[in-house]
């Protein structure tokens, strides 16, 4: 699926994407930049989102995120929605700020043939969660992998060097966020 700029401008998306955080804003001669905070961007990175380019080439959405939060959409028709054939979830709390995971999984045999991970809300851009997609890759579904994922989060997410300005709270959600999206994508990719 296809979402060109213009029609998301023209039905309303940005007006609704604003409500929620998420503000698109073309300054002048500015690039056009797009801070699709939070559970939108990390699901949709974690599915393969792609920009489609003016010259009919696409790029993974992820590879045009900026250190600030934003997309650059600089040269962008178009962004493509995920293709299907993965089961992916967003767990996380109550408010945009909280920290999330989103998660994405290819089943094959039984046990998880590919894993795609973001971390939400522990920087000004989802985090691609490498460790948590190697641990979860070639296992099958268990109590203990729920507990494997929640801990590779912590650590994942946990800043090195800080000493004692680490927030437990803030970690203990992100692993429990963690534990949830892989049971729900789970669960989705069973059915």
């Amino acid at each position: 699926m296809r979402l060109p700029l213009d029609t998301a401008v023209d039905c309303g998306a940005v007006e609704a994407a604003s409500a929620l955080g998420d503000v698109c804003a073309a300054a002048g001669a500015a690039p056009l930049r797009c801070a699709l905070n939070g559970p939108l961007l990390a699901v949709l990175i974690v599915g393969g989102a792609a920009l489609e380019l003016d010259g009919g080439a696409s790029v993974a959405l992820e590879e045009r995120l900026l250190e600030d939060g934003t997309v650059d959409l600089t040269g962008v028709w178009a962004i493509v929605a995920p293709a299907g054939g993965v089961a992916s979830a967003w767990a996380g709390g109550e408010r945009t700020s909280d920290p999330g995971v989103a998660l994405a999984l290819r089943l094959r045999g039984g046990r998880i043939a590919d894993a795609a991970a973001v971390i939400a809300g522990v920087a000004p851009y989802p985090l691609r969660a490498r460790q948590i997609e190697g641990a979860l890759r070639g296992r099958a579904a268990s109590a203990q992998l729920l507990e494997i994922a929640g801990e590779t989060a912590r650590i994942e997410a946990q800043p090195f060097g800080v000493g004692d300005v680490i927030d437990e709270r803030a970690l203990e959600c992100l692993a429990e966020a963690a534990r949830a999206a892989l049971r729900l994508a789970l669960q989705r990719a069973a059915a």
